[in-house]
């Protein structure tokens, strides 16, 4: 149990909370407000800890909705980051649950994003997705949702567009092939896809007059 003793401003613009002379948390203006805390207020242990809990339930907020400010992100990737700032689990766990009730953190939209934006921009194939994927903490079966909207004749264009981008293929033909595929294979296309495209790509070439 103790008094406020002090309310300072910081120089982010929060308000420190001074008990008794010791340092408790900062709030923002509106938290401050909403507690109805003021200089001489007395404060019992339970008000303390709310006080403390609240303050750091804000900060989590604060610093996941700069995060999504940035770009779109899986709930697991956020997490890491936001591990990264050291707030606790506890405090991280109820800013994600809030923020999906509240539709800005959403793993099947952000799938959804992430395929369309590394199929038709980075002109990834489907296996480096699933792994891009896998590695942000996208569930299984979210992915294969997101994945579903693709289908192999509309991969197969994809891997023959980048190759088509390359140097022409030159005899003798067979170390081509070979730096074809790595590259492709590089982009996460299969195995199949990565033959079938560079069977057409050679072709292409080679009916060349």
């Amino acid at each position: 149990m103790g008094v406020v003793t002090a309310l300072r401003t910081t120089r982010r613009g929060r308000v420190a909370v001074y008990v008794d002379d010791a340092y408790v948390c900062s709030v923002s203006e509106a938290l401050l407000a909403r507690l109805r805390l003021y200089q001489s207020l007395w404060l019992d242990d339970a008000d303390i800890r709310s006080l403390r809990e609240q303050a750091s339930a804000e900060r989590v907020l604060a610093d996941a909705h700069r995060l999504l400010g940035q770009r779109q992100r899986s709930r697991r990737e956020l997490e890491r980051r936001l591990l990264q700032k050291e707030h606790t689990e506890q405090a991280i766990a109820a800013a994600l649950d809030r923020l999906e009730a509240d539709g800005l953190l959403d793993d099947t939209a952000f799938a959804a994003a992430f395929v369309a934006d590394k199929r038709h921009l980075a002109g990834w194939g489907v296996e480096r997705i699933r792994r891009g994927l896998a590695d942000l903490g996208v569930a299984a079966e979210t992915i294969e949702r997101a994945l579903a909207s693709g289908d192999e004749a509309d991969e197969l264009e994809r891997a023959l567009a980048f190759l088509r981008r390359r140097q022409t293929p030159q005899p003798p033909l067979e170390a081509d092939r070979r730096r074809a595929y790595a590259a492709l294979h590089r982009r996460g296309f299969a195995g199949t896809v990565c033959y079938e495209a560079i069977r057409r790509w050679v072709e292409e070439h080679l009916q060349e007059p």
